[in-house]
């Protein structure tokens, strides 16, 4: 009998180990044991086992939401709750919860069916009409959201919560004072609740009313002092009002709160900000998966500002082993081969970074360095373009822009972009230092002033800063005041090449050659870098010894062969000496190297017009049309060319319409459409644009000369006449000379 009960009970035993509804039901309840515990991890796990037996075992769904919730995983949490509530209908707190979840990804249709399945079991929950009433306010619908908001008032009058909700949606409607109201009486009704006192921070900080939001945040800190989003909001505040040190008692609190590692994660994070790498490593080392590929990232950020750049890349190439197509892993290397001056291989790897991931602003922002250190302008414009796209509060990148336009002349663009920078950064010295040196180049200089004297008294013993100083005093031709205050920048940092540049343009102007020479040559012996190489070029170039800048050039190319701006500097050179094969050599080599070159085309064409060959002058001209349609100066030598040749007048129309649209008062390009028009047997469309060249430069015998070919042609001959001899008298060479003796003598015998 013994026997057969054995047997009975081992069969039952093995039943409930093999039976999926028992074993799910055993996950759950571990589950939940490691929930009570706050192991969120192992609770994940067992959460996880139970749903792979049971896909429909909505509860376990509703407790993975919440364990996922603790660890941070909000985009998984999300999705769990959304299946828990698809599963639970009835559950009211399930439905909020998912519809709170949408409502915070932006998803405010979504949310609201949530809230209307909420409200189909509780109509009288006060909860689920807050969340309508906000998801009908995020679909813009504020009549019908006030009144969910205003039911639910009516329903619990003492409910601070419901008072904030109002708030938003009068905020939304852009009633400010009907808001604060709103948010004080919430505080009033309710105030022990945390929630309602970090709303109305909220509000004050988005008002910029510092003071105000950070006294509602520490008051609700006096409530709950561990509480983690009113401690993430008080460091936040004190960042971003420059008070970084007194934000790291707020992040440690919650990274001390409990075993999350992203709350470790967002402590190494200010770490780093703060210069204090060694501490960052020491909290990423401590956690219990150093190998998530989101540490190793933080480890090597964390190395390398430590100053060990074979540790970080040791890390990064060992995340890349896991896996090859990691965006984050491949920025990290692209930068540290940056710092170590291995430019190809680190555009590589950023160009791999954005193949991985487009929507990557780090990796874009990589491209775009690279290629602005090359001197590719336009790729480096499209990449930088490109990362304030994805994040517009990409100071760094705005920055960059901002120098590129500058040096391409396109001033406004560049202050447009230096303010944005100074606005989302306004702590941030390199954005402020952007905005300082747009408002010279745009001659505001007072405000420029303003801003210096702010630097100043920030950063009183920053070379860069005082070098400022010499920047305005140069623009506003202080020539001695530029003297003292760079000077003193170079004693702060001798080593600094924007000093360098402003001392060497400083002795340009106050024509000390020798000066700049000796200081640039001393400059490339102590940095022989490509910078400072191009810089001596540039001072050579200036002080007429083509010879020593040619040289430099050279060796420059010989350095660094990928930096295309050399190429373009030695065209300039042998140009002005007249070595047109040579420069013809350098720009087609520029075309070669650069990602969209229309100025090297261009230059090439010049050259190979001046040469007396114009085939091939149109096809490069042809080729940088075919690169940018509107590239006026290819557009105008093209026109050019065709109205000379007779062969399509159409088409040389529309290409002197590009330029002139353009350089709509430049003399050159309203005389190309105006002798594209007379060719088409138009005077009287030609007449004005040679008026206006005349009226422009009027001692130019070729433009009276075109004006008075276009009065002949329309009839008018004592208008025809009278530019004419005009023409002669202010010269043109001895052939249009003859020609223009030939047309005055039939003129006269008409007459």
């Amino acid at each position: 009998m013994r026997r057969v009960i054995g047997a009975l009970a081992s069969a039952v035993l093995l039943t409930a180990c093999t039976d999926p509804q028992v074993k799910k039901q055993q996950y759950f309840e571990n589950g939940n044991s490691y929930f009570e515990k706050k192991m969120y991890g192992e609770a994940i796990v067992e959460y996880r086992n139970a749903v792979a037996l049971d896909a429909t075992f909505g509860e376990a769904r509703k407790k993975l939401a919440e364990a996922l919730t603790h660890t941070g995983d909000a985009a998984a949490a999300l999705g769990e709750y959304v299946r828990a509530a698809d599963l639970l209908p009835n559950d009211v707190e399930t439905q909020i919860d998912a519809g709170t979840l949408l409502l915070g990804t932006r998803k405010p249709q979504e949310a609201l069916q949530r809230a209307e399945a909420a409200l189909k079991v509780e109509p009288g929950n006060v909860q689920a009409l807050i969340l309508r009433g906000s998801a009908l306010s995020g679909l813009t619908s504020y009549d019908e959201a006030l009144k969910s908001i205003e039911g639910a008032i009516q329903l619990d009058p003492q409910r601070g919560r419901s008072y904030s909700s109002l708030a938003l949606i009068q905020l939304a409607q852009g009633d400010r004072e009907k808001a604060e109201t709103a948010f004080r009486k919430a505080v009033e009704l309710s105030p022990k609740d945390v929630q309602v006192h970090m709303a109305l921070g909220n509000f004050y900080w988005a008002a910029g009313q510092v003071q105000d939001a950070e006294r509602a945040f520490r008051t609700a800190l006096t409530i709950e002092p561990a509480n983690k989003p009113v401690n993430r909001f008080m460091a936040s505040l004190m960042v971003s009002s420059g008070r970084r040190v007194e934000a790291e008692q707020y992040v440690l609190r919650i990274a001390d709160s409990d075993s999350n590692p992203l709350d470790v994660l967002a402590l190494a994070d200010y770490y780093l900000m703060m210069d204090r790498p060694k501490d960052a490593i020491a909290r990423l080392e401590k956690l219990p998966n150093t190998q998530a590929p989101i540490v190793v990232h933080r480890l090597a950020r964390a190395y390398s500002a430590s100053g060990d750049q074979t540790k970080a890349l040791a890390l990064v190439e060992e995340a890349l082993k896991t896996n090859a197509k990691d965006a984050t892993a491949l920025s990290l290397k692209s930068t540290l081969l940056f710092r170590a001056g291995q430019y190809d291989a680190a555009l590589a790897a950023a160009q791999a970074a954005v193949s991985a991931d487009p929507s990557s602003a780090d990796a874009q922002f990589a491209v775009g360095r690279l290629y602005a250190i090359r001197g590719d302008e336009y790729a480096a414009r499209t990449a930088f373009r490109e990362t304030i796209r994805i994040n517009p509060r990409a100071a760094a990148a705005q920055v960059a822009l901002a120098n590129i336009e500058a040096q391409a002349g396109a001033t406004e663009a560049a202050a447009r972009l230096a303010m944005e920078a100074a606005k989302n950064q306004p702590n941030s010295p390199s954005a402020r230092l952007a905005l300082v040196r747009n408002l010279i180049a745009t001659r505001e200089f007072d405000r420029a002033g303003q801003e210096i004297r702010t630097l100043v008294a920030a950063l009183p013993n920053d070379a860069t800063v005082r070098a400022q100083e010499g920047r305005l005093a140069l623009a506003k031709n202080d020539l001695t005041v530029a003297r003292v205050a760079l000077d003193h920048a170079r004693t702060l940092d001798p080593a600094s090449f924007e000093v360098a540049s402003l001392l060497v343009a400083l002795d340009l102007r106050q024509n000390n050659t020798a000066g700049a020479k000796a200081r640039v040559e001393e400059l490339v012996k102590s940095q022989p870098t490509t910078d400072t190489r191009l810089l001596a070029a540039r001072t050579y170039t200036a002080i007429k010894e083509p010879e020593a800048a040619e040289k430099m050039l050279r060796a420059t190319i010989e350095m660094d062969p990928s930096i295309v701006t050399t190429y373009d500097m030695l065209g300039r050179l042998y140009m002005s000496q007249g070595k047109l094969d040579q420069a013809l050599t350098q720009f087609e080599t520029l075309a070669q190297k650069q990602s969209r070159p229309v100025e090297a085309l261009t230059m090439a064409g010049m050259i190979l017009r001046q040469q007396g060959k114009n085939d091939l002058a149109r096809a490069r001209y042809e080729q940088a049309l075919g690169l940018d349609p509107n590239a006026a100066t290819a557009a105008n030598n093209l026109a050019w060319m065709l109205t000379e040749s007779g062969e399509d007048l159409d088409r040389a129309v529309d290409l002197a319409r590009i330029a002139t649209a353009a350089s709509p008062d430049a003399p050159a390009v309203m005389d190309t459409l105006g002798w594209a028009w007379l060719k088409k047997r138009e005077p009287r469309l030609a007449i004005p644009l040679f008026q206006r060249c005349v009226e422009l430069e009027p001692s130019n015998g070729w433009y009276h000369y075109h004006l008075g070919l276009a009065y002949d042609q329309a009839g008018e001959r004592d208008r025809a006449r009278a530019s004419l001899q005009r023409a002669f008298r202010a010269g043109t060479n001895t052939a249009t000379a003859a020609e223009i003796n030939k047309l005055l003598a039939r003129i006269d015998a008409t007459n």
